[in-house]
């Protein structure tokens, strides 16, 4: 391990010979793999890590780089966490691969939204931008949060493809014209005021909670909600009305998609204290480089003439990829899987010979439901699981997917699968689904390039 005094923490020093190193991408040990770690922690700067690994370790293939990165110091049976973070980048060196990692990556990966606020504490403006860098609640330590007073907070957005003539309630949501909304106080320079005052439709929800930004979340989730219902509402295309009345039909309307706008006020009711903001932070990165430096990019080629459902599982995977929240990026990220499965058959369970036994042995009810239901049952007996085909067809392509690599699938499919049937998923942490996305982008990756074989 190479340190520098003067910037370096040694976090191995050279003591006991009971001490050794654990170097784990997720839960992978890749500590055999490692040839020297170096880690930076400089003041008031996040700390970064340099992992140099044998290119031709058996470890390697095994290694995904957006899962979380943790080296720990072992002595004596007790554990010392010298870092946690990510892979940043990875370039290789001759027989070496050189991965630059740091610890908290989001908070570089994003710019500042434009932001006016109006007596909003200090602590809580921190916990903001944290929270929008990509940290979770898990990751934030600020002293003094937790005893902001909880109340109850006003979001407005702006919203286009709606006009009202007054107050129109949708769910908890109200539908309201500028003139019936009051727009004093509003905290920010006069240009930025203006942009956010220019339109003609605006949401209002109501949320209670101690943190702004809960509440903004919150009340965006009812508002976007009330506008996918309108957009709903608004291709209904028959005359009766489930109360029994009939209404009348505009073509115009199956064309309209009611959006909100790029800011958003949140007002306190009892302390004041308010924010203008746009609360989507664009990313500060820049294009994906497809020149001479990253030539290995374009490997594989992508095939001409795709068939339509790997055309549509990389729409979907590219759908979860580039979503901001989590839920939906699991959702399109199974909705890849099917597609990429397609008629992906596996080696029948049952017999023709077994198969009749257990008809044979299957009491009729003289029911048509049930012996139906029976029936359709029977006929399942060699429809495997998605998995099982998902599985079977990786397989068959060589794609390098490890058992923490489908443990992790199956956790995000239970996520999915939660939602579809009206459970309360346990949300999923980011960098989890960016490593979901990461593993079904190198099966596709590989399917591509067996369709080239082939």
């Amino acid at each position: 391990m190479t340190t520098d005094e003067s910037i370096y923490e040694d976090p191995f020093p050279l003591a006991a010979a009971s001490r050794y190193e654990v170097t784990r991408f997720g839960n992978v040990d890749a500590s055999s793999a490692v040839v020297s770690i170096t880690v930076a922690a400089r003041i008031n700067s996040l700390m970064e890590a340099v992992i140099k690994l044998d290119a031709f370790s058996s470890i390697v293939p095994r290694i995904d780089y957006t899962s979380e990165v943790f080296i720990e110091q072992v002595q004596n049976g007790s554990t010392r966490r010298v870092f946690t973070g990510f892979v940043v980048e990875a370039n290789v060196a001759g027989s070496n691969i050189e991965l630059r990692c740091n610890s908290f990556p989001e908070l570089k990966e994003r710019k500042i939204s434009r932001t006016a606020t109006a007596a909003v504490p200090h602590i809580e403006m921190l916990y903001t931008l944290m929270r929008g860098g990509g940290l979770s609640d898990e990751q934030i330590k600020i002293d003094g949060l937790e005893n902001l007073p909880e109340e109850v907070f006003e979001v407005v957005a702006p919203v286009a493809g709606v006009a009202s003539d007054g107050i129109t309630n949708v769910g908890p949501v109200s539908i309201l014209r500028r003139d019936d909304l009051n727009l004093d106080g509003i905290p920010g320079p006069a240009e930025f005021v203006s942009d956010f005052q220019q339109h003609e439709t605006y949401a209002t929800a109501f949320s209670t909670s101690a943190l702004m930004l809960v509440a903004e979340e919150k009340g965006l989730l009812d508002i976007d909600l009330a506008l996918s219902w309108l957009t709903v509402r608004s291709r209904y295309s028959i005359a009766p009305l489930p109360d029994g009345s009939t209404a009348g039909w505009n073509r115009e309307n199956i064309l309209i998609s009611p959006s909100r706008g790029e800011l958003v006020l949140v007002r306190g009711l009892r302390t004041h204290r308010r924010w203008l903001r746009a609360p989507e932070q664009p990313s500060q990165l820049t294009d994906l480089d497809l020149g001479a430096t990253h030539s290995s990019f374009m490997l594989p080629g992508m095939k001409q003439n795709l068939p339509l459902n790997m055309r549509q599982a990389i729409s979907a995977c590219a759908r979860a990829a580039q979503g901001r929240d989590d839920i939906d990026r699991v959702t399109a990220l199974w909705e890849a899987v099917e597609f990429y499965v397609g008629k992906t058959s596996v080696p029948a369970l049952f017999s023709k010979s077994e198969k009749r036994a257990i008809r044979r042995s299957i009491p009729k009810f003289g029911d048509r439901g049930k012996d139906g239901r029976l029936e359709m049952l029977l006929g399942d007996l060699n429809n495997p699981p998605l998995f099982v085909k998902f599985r079977r067809k990786i397989a068959l392509e060589g794609a390098p997917v490890s058992q923490n690599d489908i443990d992790l699938l199956s956790a995000l499919r239970k996520v999915r699968n939660d939602v579809v049937h009206g459970r309360s998923p346990n949300r999923p942490k980011t960098h989890e689904v960016n490593q979901g996305v990461a593993i079904v982008a190198r099966i596709l990756v590989y399917s591509v390039d067996s369709l080239g074989r082939a």
